[in-house]
Formats: C-alpha cells, sequence, structure tokens
C-alpha cells in the first residue's frame, strides 16, 4: 500500500510541476482562466473532501475499538461528503463545458482538467474502497484488517492531500 501511495503522490507531483510552470511561463493565460473558476465553489469542493476524509478517520477509530456499528455510519457520512465532492465536481465540469472550456481550449484548461480529472478518478476509487469497507465492517472479518481499514484511509488521504495542492494552485489568485 505505501508503494502504490509513493507511486501516487509522484504522479502528482508531476502534475504540480506542470501547474507551476505553466503559471511562470504563461502568466496571462493562467490567470485567465482563473478568472473564470468560482472560488466558492473550489471552497465547497474543498470542505466536503475534508469532512469526508475526518469521517474516515473516525471510522478507522471506532473499527479499532471495536465499535462497529458507529465504523459504518462513519463510513457511511464519508461516503455520503464524497458523494457530495462527486456532484459539486460534476456540476463544475459541466458549467465549464456549457460555458465552452474544456480539453483544447488552452494549456489551462488542459492541464485543469487532466488534473482534476485525474484527481476526480482517485475520488471515484477511494468512494468504491469506502463503500466497500464500510458495508463490511463489523459483518465480516477482514483477512488484513488494518491494511483493508487502516490502506482505505490512507489511499481517502492521499486524495485530501493532492487536493490541498489543486485548490490553492488553480483556485487561489495572487
Amino acid at each position: 500500500m505505501w508503494m502504490v501511495f509513493a507511486l501516487e503522490i509522484f504522479a502528482f507531483a508531476m502534475m504540480f510541476v506542470g501547474v507551476a510552470y505553466l503559471r511562470r511561463t504563461q502568466p496571462a493565460v493562467f490567470h485567465a482562466g482563473q478568472s473564470v473558476l468560482d472560488a466558492r465553489m473550489g471552497l465547497g469542493l474543498t470542505l466536503s473532501l475534508v469532512t469526508s476524509g475526518w469521517l474516515t478517520a473516525e471510522g478507522v477509530h471506532a473499527f479499532r475499538a471495536s465499535r462497529f456499528e458507529r465504523s459504518r455510519r462513519f463510513y457511511g457520512g464519508a461516503a455520503l461528503m464524497g458523494l457530495v465532492f462527486v456532484g459539486l465536481k460534476i456540476a463544475e465540469y459541466s458549467s465549464k463545458s456549457r460555458a465552452g472550456y474544456g480539453l483544447g481550449v488552452n494549456d489551462f484548461w488542459d492541464l485543469y482538467f487532466l488534473a482534476t480529472g485525474f484527481h476526480f478518478i482517485h475520488v471515484l476509487v477511494g468512494l468504491g474502497l469506502i463503500a466497500y469497507v464500510g458495508a463490511r465492517v463489523g459483518k465480516t472479518t477482514f483477512e488484513d484488517p488494518e491494511t483493508t481499514v487502516g490502506g482505505t484511509a490512507l489511499f481517502w488521504h492521499m486524495c485530501d492531500l493532492a487536493w490541498f495542492f489543486l485548490f490553492p494552485l488553480f483556485f487561489a489568485r495572487p
């Protein structure tokens, strides 16, 4: 699991370098793209993802304390908040697409959709893991509970960590 985590962080780091490069080499293109993004949407995305991460962590703590029903509730809340993130992101992608922004428009939009799309795929995978673990907590015995439960939380927190870089890189204006 740690190897997967390290490889994923490396992949995201390469995207962060690309964003920094674009900001430096094409500041007008970057600022024009940023001006179209809604910082309130970015904040909503951030709050939903962070809340989901907190609920996942609480689910892990409850699992370790053998409070399985409580753990399932936390995992359910984490999945719900993750779905809020997904819904907001789909709404944002749809509105940008209807306004004529997307892949092929310019380097900003290419990078924005590739970086946030890569993150979005990870969120979907993480939601699948959270749903799988949450539905089975206390109802089945995991072969390696720490890897299953803790590893799922680690993956989800990696999504948080990546978003903590994506949000200010794209949404924060100087």
